[in-house]
């Protein structure tokens, strides 16, 4: 690996933005996890009050900087204002809320199960199962979201919750943003008295970086949101390792959205403008972006009529970097030169820089579909497709080729329940999230939340990388057998 260094861009203009960024070498990085294992000893048997202090210190540093941040978070993603200030206030309550999750241990769940010496015809031992963590954990942040899933985002304060320091890779496309999040994390940790090998974060762009991170032998878990080919590569390189190691991956996922027979028919315009919406929500850069509609051909001409004047009236925006600029450009070329595809919608009013793309849709039959595996494509960016079915047996056939998804949506009336009871068959075997009438787009963070799914939306549809079992990833269970039940 060779030292250089590198810059962040300006997502509406292509043009380089201030400060540099150094490659982590090998050095940097074996330092950073020996830390970070050091400061597992302590933070592992430190007061829950003291990691939940951190939390709440680095909400409260992130909102004295919150206009530096923001600026450069928009600079980065070509995000409109009222989209990084969301983000940034969803940041914040993340921290605060694992705050409370954190002093109140709701991860610890005990089970105990009481010793019986005078069983036959063999003495029963008392039992009781703690949690425990993990160890240090690497963190990959996501290319969209810079601040709820990245630096301080949902993988850092799962970590830090339960006891775990963190190495953060940051993402190149905003390193800024990375860094300026960065400082204000190991400010914190200093004011509290903490290990310094409590948090790391480490600048990179190359593949190499990332792999050497995950092979260091002090690692003992991978948060990782990206793409399908980056995790598995992760994946590929934890399996090399003398010990591997578990990696939680958010991949890839087309969300589909089927729209029920009477629910078309009766509500063409309030599902055109919910899915438009949806769509471009973040400029089509959401993981849950609805890239898949499947309806009825015959009762479908309301919605394609009122979704296309919408989205052809909508000026194009910036991507967030060059490389997802030029991955959606070949998307929509794939997509074009498929049999079966028709344009529907190619807004390709001008834009006001390099990236700026405006949306795309397309339609396709449902044979064709299914031959080219059109529904399993995911092409980041404001784009979706539209799959014309016969009738509502074939939806059904349509929903039964999907393997792993985030979420999937149904629209559907009190006369659309048998549909939907029979779609919800196939729904419950590939989605983590099931949608009634509403968009995948936007999520509450709760106790139920799930967000995860079958391969690719996760490589463990199990673990969910949002919500209050997100903590769950970075524990592991130990059984005490005939021991006095341990405090902590």
């Amino acid at each position: 690996m060779t030292l250089s260094r590198f810059q962040s861009y300006e997502a509406a203009t292509g043009e380089p933005l201030s400060g540099d960024f150094c490659e982590a070498t090998v050095d940097q990085i074996d330092s950073a996890c020996e830390a970070a294992k050091q400061a597992f000893d302590v933070l592992r048997n430190q007061d829950e009050n003291v990691r939940a202090d951190l939390l709440l210190l680095v909400a409260d540093r992130m909102q004295s900087h919150r206009e530096a941040i923001v600026e450069r978070c928009q600079l980065e993603t070509g995000y409109l204002q009222p989209r990084v200030e969301g983000e940034f206030d969803r940041a914040v309550g993340q921290l605060k809320l694992f705050a409370r999750l954190t002093r109140e241990r709701i991860w610890d769940v005990t089970a105990s199960d009481p010793a019986d010496p005078d069983r036959k015809p063999i003495p029963k031992p008392s039992m009781h199962r703690r949690f425990v963590p993990l160890g240090p954990i690497a963190v990959f942040g996501a290319c969209n979201f810079p601040l709820a899933i990245s630096v301080v985002g949902n993988d850092f304060v799962a970590a830090i919750a339960v006891g775990c320091p963190v190495v953060v890779k940051s993402h190149p496309s905003h390193a800024g943003t990375c860094d300026l999040l960065g400082r204000i994390v190991e400010d914190a940790v200093a004011e509290l008295g903490l290990p310094a090998g409590t948090f790391s974060l480490l600048h990179g762009q190359e593949n190499e970086t990332s792999v050497a991170l995950v092979q260091q032998s002090q690692i003992a878990g991978v948060g990782f949101t990206g793409s399908p080919a980056g995790g598995r590569a992760l994946a590929k390189a934890i399996l090399d390792r003398d010990q591997p190691i578990p990696i939680f991956a958010e991949l890839g996922s087309t969300n589909p959205v089927f729209l029920a027979p009477d629910a078309i028919t009766k509500n063409s315009d309030s599902i055109a403008d919910g899915f438009a919406s949806s769509l471009r929500f973040g400029n089509g850069h959401m993981c849950t972006k609805p890239g898949v509609v499947v309806a009825v051909e015959s009762l479908m001409d309301p919605f394609v009529k009122a979704t296309t004047e919408i989205l052809s009236k909508q000026t194009p925006l910036p991507l967030l970097s060059k490389r997802v600029a030029e991955n959606f450009d070949r998307g929509i070329d794939q997509l074009k030169q498929t049999a079966g595809v028709k344009t529907i919608v190619e807004n390709q009013m001008p834009g006001a820089g390099p990236w700026h793309r405006g949306p795309h849709w397309f339609s396709v039959d449902a044979e064709s579909a299914i031959e080219h595996d059109l529904i399993s494509l995911e092409t980041f960016g404001p784009v979706s497709l539209l799959v014309r079915c016969k009738d509502a047996e074939e939806m059904l056939r349509i929903a039964g080729r999907f393997t792993g998804s985030l979420t999937t949506t149904i629209h559907a009336t009190d006369q659309d329940r048998n549909f939907e009871s029979e779609w919800l068959k196939h729904a419950t075997r590939f989605a983590g999230r099931i949608i009634r009438n509403g968009w995948p787009t936007g999520m509450e963070i709760g106790p139920a939340t799930h967000h995860g799914g079958p391969y690719p939306a996760s490589l463990d549809g199990r673990s969910t990388s949002v919500g209050y079992a997100s903590l769950e990833r970075f524990i592991r269970p130990v059984c005490f057998q005939d021991f006095l039940f341990p405090e902590s």
